[in-house]
Order: structure tokens, then C-alpha cells, then sequence
């Protein structure tokens, strides 16, 4: 079964991939962007994202759409994008135990536990109520040394993990898995995208809000429905909520 071609642009040094696929969607349909350096790389809610020259892995696909898609289709992009992370990475190596956390990361367990190894950051353009673009953007630690402070306690690398891999390898992988997964239907990437957040009655606790809540059902619009387990108030955890696993 063949797959559309994005036209591909690889650069050294870029500010972002996501923006600079974004720009050249106003040229080209499909495109794929990576880069061996973001000076202005960002996760959710505006977080920065960066590190050194050369040593990791960051690339975007960017989509113009031709039809107006649902939400559901749309809130697909992150399952989509995060599936192609994990399977790239469990592509590199077997010797790491990855999983996949809510909303858009993917964690590899280390000595001293879970840490952030890679992030999805789904971005889209709307005229009106009509989606224009999505770009999907992939950020992954490959041969990072160290991290900032701030960071050290929550952030890894297959460097850290002992695992040497190739950069234009790792982006190689990328761009083929998210390819193939935009094409994917929607009910088979959900399904993949349910086992691997393995959220079922996990405990975890959510900004702003007190005590303990488990999950009973993500929502095929990537939403969860959680209950506290105290006073069994339910409500809906959006991608915009911060949440903490308690594992």
C-alpha cells in the first residue's frame, strides 16, 4: 500500500520546526521539517524546548487539508504524532522500557524513575470554524549529555540510558512512522493509542483541583474522564490540564 511523499526540507539551524512548517504550508500541501538545532523550540503551554547542537532529534509534518475535518479527526493528530514517537524509539533500542503519558510525552523508564524523553507538540489554523493546517511537531533527546537544572530531575536522553544512536537515524524513523500513521484510520489508531496510555483506573492528581483521581475512559476525542476517588465528583481532563501520574 503506498503513502502521499511530504516534500521534505532538513536544516541545520531553525527556530522552531513546527513555525517553519507552518510557513510552507502557504506553498506546499505536505511537508516535512527537521532540523539539528531549534533556537526557539516550545512545548505546551509556550514551555521551551531546547538543547544542544546536533544531539537531538526535531521534525514536524504539516498538513494543508482539502475537506473540513471533525474534532475527533483533528484531536487524532496527537495520538497519531505520540505513536510515532514511541515506535521510533522502541525501533532504536529494546534495552528501554518506553511508555506513553498524557497528554503528548513519551517518558522512558530510568534508575530513578520515569523521566521525559520525548514530546508531541499538535498545532492547527483555523479560518473561521474550518481547520486550515495541522502540523504535527516531534522533539526527541537522542545524544544529549546533560540538562539544565531545571530540568535534570524530570528530563533523559538515550545518551543518559546508554544508548548511542544516530540523529538523522532517529529523524529517518520519525518521519516514516508519523507518514504511515496520518494514514491510519482513526478507529485503529485509538484503539493502539488506548493500550499504550494504559490510563484504566490510574491514579493522578490534577492542577488546581484537590485529592486523588482515577481515570475511568478516555474519550475518542482525546479528552478523559476521571473521578475523585473521595467525594466521586467526575470531570473531563482536557490536553490543556496539567497532570501528575502517582506511580
Amino acid at each position: 500500500m503506498g503513502y502521499p511523499t511530504p516534500i521534505e526540507f532538513h536544516l541545520p539551524t531553525v527556530s522552531s520546526t513546527n513555525d517553519y512548517a507552518k510557513e510552507l504550508l502557504v506553498t506546499y500541501p505536505y511537508v516535512f521539517v527537521s532540523a539539528m538545532h531549534q533556537t526557539a523550540g516550545r512545548g505546551r503551554k509556550g514551555r521551551s524546548w531546547s538543547g544542544d547542537y546536533g544531539l537531538n532529534a526535531y521534525c514536524s509534518l504539516g498538513i494543508r487539508h482539502t475537506v473540513q475535518l471533525s474534532y475527533e479527526d483533528l484531536s487524532s493528530y496527537m495520538a497519531r504524532g505520540a505513536l510515532a514517537a514511541i515506535d521510533a524509539l522502541r525501533s532504536i533500542t529494546d534495552r528501554i522500557q518506553f511508555r506513553l503519558k498524557y497528554p503528548n510525552d513519551v517518558h522512558a523508564l530510568t534508575p530513578d524513575g520515569w523521566k521525559k524523553i520525548c514530546g508531541v507538540l499538535v498545532e492547527h489554523e483555523f479560518q473561521g470554524d474550518r481547520c486550515m493546517t495541522s502540523v504535527i511537531g516531534i522533539g526527541v533527546n537522542v545524544q544529549q549529555e546533560r540538562f539544565p537544572e531545571t530540568i535534570s530531575t524530570i528530563g533523559t536522553s538515550l545518551y543518559q540510558l546508554g544508548v548511542h544512536a544516530n540523529v538523522l537515524v532517529v529523524l529517518e524513523c520519525l518521519k516514516s512512522n508519523i507518514t504511515v500513521q496520518r494514514m491510519r484510520p482513526w478507529h485503529e489508531v485509538y484503539e493502539e493509542w488506548i493500550r499504550e496510555l494504559d490510563l484504566q483506573h490510574k491514579q493522578l492528581s490534577i492542577a488546581g483541583e484537590e485529592g486523588i483521581w482515577k481515570v475511568l475512559e478516555v474519550l475518542p476525542d482525546g479528552r478523559l474522564v476521571a473521578t475523585n476517588e473521595r467525594t466521586t465528583k467526575e470531570r473531563i481532563i482536557t490536553d490543556g490540564d496539567t497532570i501528575r501520574y502517582l506511580d
